[in-house]
C-alpha cells in the first residue's frame, strides 16, 4: 500500500505501485471519484495527527493529479490517529496505522 515514514507527509517510493494503480483504474473508468483518507499513528498530539494526516492524503491527491487525474474527482481527508486498522502498540504495528485508503465516492 501507501505509506509514510515516522511524522511526514513524504511518500515512501514503494508506494508508487499502488498510486499508479489507482490512476490506472481511474483513467480506465472516468466516473470513478475517490476520497482520500490519511491516517497516523497515535503518537503526537491530535492536533498534529490531525495535520498530518491531511498531509499525507493531499501529498497522495498531488501526485495523483501530476500522473494525469483531474483533482475535481478526488477528495481530501485527515483523520488522524482515529481510525487505526491494528493497535498502537509495536513500531510494525504503528507503521501500518500511517496509511492513505481511498473511499469510492
Amino acid at each position: 500500500g501507501i505509506q509514510f515514514d515516522v511524522n511526514k507527509a513524504i511518500l515512501k517510493p514503494e508506494s508508487m505501485g499502488s498510486i499508479n494503480e489507482i490512476v490506472r483504474i481511474m483513467k480506465e473508468n472516468s466516473d470513478l471519484k475517490f476520497e482520500i483518507g490519511g491516517h497516523t499513528d497515535s503518537d503526537g498530539s491530535t492536533k498534529r495527527n490531525d495535520e498530518l494526516s491531511l498531509q499525507r492524503a493531499e501529498a497522495v491527491k498531488a501526485m495523483m493529479v501530476s500522473l494525469g487525474i483531474d483533482d475535481e474527482r478526488l477528495t481530501a481527508n485527515g483523520f488522524g490517529s482515529s481510525k487505526p486498522v491494528v493497535t498502537n502498540d509495536s513500531a510494525e504495528n504503528k507503521a501500518r496505522n500511517r496509511r492513505v485508503e481511498f473511499v469510492k465516492i
